[in-house]
């Protein structure tokens, strides 16, 4: 152990550091002392994630074997040295128990893997062969017992030979020797041997063979332990997967020999100059390169000069005098244009390398050159690529979002999703796409992307409000700004979903109505029943009162019924038509110069105000004021009357004249349909939201009311919610000829009969309907009196006569008509009140009848 290259820890449980080999300094770049006077989680370390974030204690080994009592593998983080380096680390430890199962140490093997995280972080961008360097730190780590053979195996050993951690544990001495390659197995066995008998670390490498079959290169660090009798009874190593690391030098050899090839190949022109003799030479490539094969004339530094493009000799002067005159600069690289015998403009690159006298005098000057006119014109046409891409890219529609390549770092967005999600665009570097998604779209997104997959999945995306909405999205790899980059496009499926679920809740309200009329009948059916015994006139009276309400019902159902209708098959001819004139919309926002984009931008933006509707005369008044400022602006008279005609017709209201000059464009009919189509989503959507919401409130009152406790207890309850349950009832009555006033002070829920209630001010407000002739004024007030809550209701009904008032509480007293009253309804409302705890007045004169109901708030 003391010899390893692994730097080896053993710690107790406290977490304090028992042991450290010598390795241990080198590896963590921290004295052998100061090791072991820390304990595991001291300060001093400065622990950190691979990426510079916190190192979290769930993640560390020392908790995970305590927690799990397991093996750990190739654990990684970060620490700094004692000079303040910042060193990358891999940790493998397993636990090591007493007799009675408990853990006595933890034994840690650390791998120092700076270079090769530094070289991953370089290469990153190189190609794949070069990426495979960041998994060269992964290893198999051993612990075989030395007297029995038996193996204790742990770390990447499914990613280097195949086999399953299960099936690799069988795996003893024997099987592992017997997997060695037959050409290296006795050089491994005696480098094993050696170790054994010098009492030193062993380090070889070896062919060994995976589940496939197939041989990689392993390299083998470890060490043997020995007892207090110098015998070896256990052996520790690390198996580290070299293959890839061999085939990196295998193909580097084979690049450097492509290398040397393809400058031949390449056509790469070769010159040289003498600076004292001022003389120029060169290669029959560079002549050709210039436009002069044959080499037909003599180079010379003036003949040079006039080769060179009159606009770039300013630089192409100041680069040679900075080499020649600077010491520390060796070489340079230019690109310029040249003027080439065809009249053409071709561009080519240079490089040049000084070589100095002893005492810093330039002597010459050597270099190459080459023909770069047709990566010019790539790059030229790939700008006006990239210009055509930001134009569509930020006018989209759709929401689009740009990664980097690990998916870690968001690098820009649109407007179109700054919008949707509810972000700014100062926001967008500090994204995350889980922050973006519910926990099972990341998960399908992750798979889709490690599967390389493309096309598009339906996902729910969450706003940086937290509400979530349903999305369409594309992934896309693909060169964002010179680097690789993930693009992902997020279309919005709430507006389809949202005609869907209208579609539901449509069909759901016809079922609930013709449910409504099959209780209406069953009602009548009971209330006629009732009515025949006089033991259930109680009863009567209340299904009575609701009777009254069923056709009121229907009939306010049916209403925003309709509205749904209506705008349900609006929606149908919206989305036929929305697809072409959506493709459209795009192919004419990146065909228009940028003003005209950014006028269409501004109202696409501004349609999230509200629409105006305009009586006969406004509508009329603002095409009139429209017309004059199209004639104002220069339009004929045809076209003025049909632009003014159909910005009104949008609902939009008074042209702004800033928006003029969009109406002189080629697609000026594209992108009014296209504007219509996004108004007329918004007004259907608006309606059916206000239908459905009509109707659940009436429903909700409904429920309510029909609602009885048979158990008798009070329960907590709001008066002024109980008031409202019944006004929604009456709301087809109260809306023909009723002026309805309510004064509720806030007051908190009180112990009372919920469904008692109900019935009392359903009697009091019909009452008072019935007394107006369902004609003039009703006044609610909801009065907070300290011990008590005091409900008031007036009308403006003829009043009741002073010699009956005394007897309207009685059972069976009416005014009413015959078959109009039973005369139990007012004595009901007093048992109620009065099984409350509370008392009803009355103050009656003709046009002002009052009813005065007191509730306390304790039982």
């Amino acid at each position: 152990m003391n010899v390893s290259s692994t730097a080896m820890m053993v710690v107790n449980p406290l977490g304090q550091i028992r042991y450290a080999n010598p390795a241990s300094e080198s590896v963590l770049g921290i004295k052998l002392n100061d090791i072991l006077s820390r304990t595991y989680d001291a300060p001093e370390w400065k622990n950190s994630s691979l990426d510079g974030g916190p190192w979290r204690e769930e993640d560390q080994p020392f908790n995970i074997l305590l927690k799990s009592k397991k093996p750990v593998t190739d654990i990684r983080h970060a620490i700094e040295d004692a000079k303040g380096n910042k060193k990358y680390l891999s940790i493998n430890g397993s636990p090591v128990f007493d007799k009675s199962g408990e853990i006595i140490f933890l034994v840690f093997l650390i791998t120092d893997i700076t270079e090769n995280v530094i070289k991953q972080k370089k290469l990153e961008y190189n190609e794949i062969k070069y990426r495979t360097i960041t998994e060269l730190s992964l290893s198999i780590v051993y612990d075989m017992d030395v007297n029995t053979g038996e193996n204790v195996w742990g770390g990447a050993i499914q990613e280097i030979t195949g086999f399953t951690l299960e099936e690799y544990q069988k795996f003893g001495y024997k099987e592992w020797i017997e997997f060695i390659h037959p050409e290296d197995r006795e050089v491994t066995l005696q480098a094993f041997q050696d170790s054994l008998s010098n009492h030193n670390k062993f380090t070889v490498e070896y062919r060994y063979k995976t589940k496939s079959g197939k041989y990689i290169y392993i390299e083998d660090n470890g060490i043997f332990l020995y007892d207090h009798k110098g015998k070896a009874y256990r052996m520790f190593g690390a198996m580290i997967d070299r293959t890839k690391q061999m085939d990196a030098n295998i193909a580097l050899k084979e690049s450097e020999s492509r290398l040397v090839m393809a400058l031949d190949a390449a056509k790469m022109g070769i010159w040289s100059w003498d600076i004292e003799a001022k003389s120029i030479y060169w290669s029959p490539q560079t002549y050709n390169i210039y436009g002069f094969p044959g080499e037909n004339f003599e180079v010379t530094e003036q003949k040079f000069f006039e080769l060179t493009h009159k606009d770039d000799l300013e630089l192409l002067g100041k680069e040679t005098s900075l080499l020649m005159e600077d010491l520390s600069r060796t070489a340079y690289r230019l690109r310029n244009r040249i003027n080439h015998p065809d009249g053409k403009l071709h561009w080519i690159e240079a490089l040049g390398k000084i070589t100095r006298s002893k005492d810093g005098k330039p002597i010459n000057m050597r270099g190459t050159v080459l023909d770069i006119t047709e990566i010019k014109l790539s790059e030229e046409a790939l700008r006006i690529s990239d210009e055509r891409f930001e134009a569509f890219y930020q006018f989209s529609t759709e929401a689009f979002l740009i990664f980097d390549e690990n998916g870690l770092t968001a690098k820009d967005s649109n407007f179109a999703f700054q919008k949707l999600f509810g972000y700014d665009l100062d926001d967008t570097s500090k994204l995350k796409i889980r922050n973006l998604l519910s926990t099972s779209s990341l998960r399908k997104i992750r798979e889709m992307i490690a599967a390389n997959q493309t096309g598009s999945i339906e996902i729910v995306c969450r706003k940086k409000n937290g509400d979530f909405f349903p999305a369409l999205v594309s992934i896309k790899r693909f060169i964002y700004k010179n680097s690789n980059s993930i693009a992902y496009s997020i279309f919005d499926l709430s507006p389809l979903k949202e005609v869907e679920e209208l579609r539901l809740i449509n069909s759901e309200i016809r079922d609930k109505n013709k449910l409504i009329e099959k209780q209406k009948l069953e009602l009548e059916s009971a209330f006629e029943n009732l009515k025949r015994t006089q033991e259930q006139l109680i009863q009567s009276e209340k299904l009575a009162a609701l009777g009254q309400l069923i056709a009121g019902i229907a009939h306010e159902i049916n209403n925003p019924i309709g509205a749904v209708k209506a705008s349900n098959q609006s929606m149908l001819d919206w989305q036929k038509r929305y697809g072409i004139a959506s493709q459209l919309f795009r192919e004419a926002i990146l065909s228009v110069p940028v003003p005209e984009q950014k006028i269409v931008k501004t109202i696409l933006g501004n349609l999230d105000q509200p629409i105006e509707f305009y009586t006969g005369k406004e509508d009329r008044l603002r095409k009139k004021r429209n017309k004059e400022i199209f004639l104002a602006d220069g339009f004929d008279l045809g076209c003025a009357e049909e632009f003014a005609e159909v910005w009104v017709d949008l609902g939009i209201g008074e042209i702004d004249p800033s928006y003029l000059p969009l109406f002189r464009s080629h697609y000026i009919k594209v992108f009014l349909d296209y504007l219509s189509l996004e108004i007329q989503f918004r007004r259907n959507t608006r309606s059916i939201q206000l239908a459905v919401d009509r109707i659940s409130k009436i429903m909700y009152a409904l429920k309510n009311f029909s609602h009885f406790d048979a158990t008798g207890k009070k329960n907590l309850a709001s008066i002024p919610d109980t008031i409202e349950t019944v006004l929604t009832i009456y709301q087809n009555q109260l809306k023909r000829g009723i002026n309805l006033v309510k004064d509720f002070d806030p007051v908190g829920p009180i112990d009372c009969y919920p469904d008692d209630l109900l019935h009392v001010w359903t009697n009091l407000i019909y009452n008072a309907l019935q007394a107006m002739s369902f004609t003039g004024n009703l006044e609610i007030a909801v009065k907070d009196l300290g011990s008590e809550i005091l409900v008031s209701l007036k009308d403006s009904g003829p009043g009741i006569p002073k010699e009956i008032q005394s007897k309207i509480f009685e059972p069976f007293f009416t005014t009413k008509a015959p078959g109009e009253g039973s005369g139990l309804g007012l004595d009901i409302v007093n048992k109620i009140v009065k099984r409350h705890g509370g008392r009803i007045e009355l103050s009656s004169i003709p046009g002002e009848t009052i009813f005065y109901i007191y509730l306390p708030k304790q039982s």
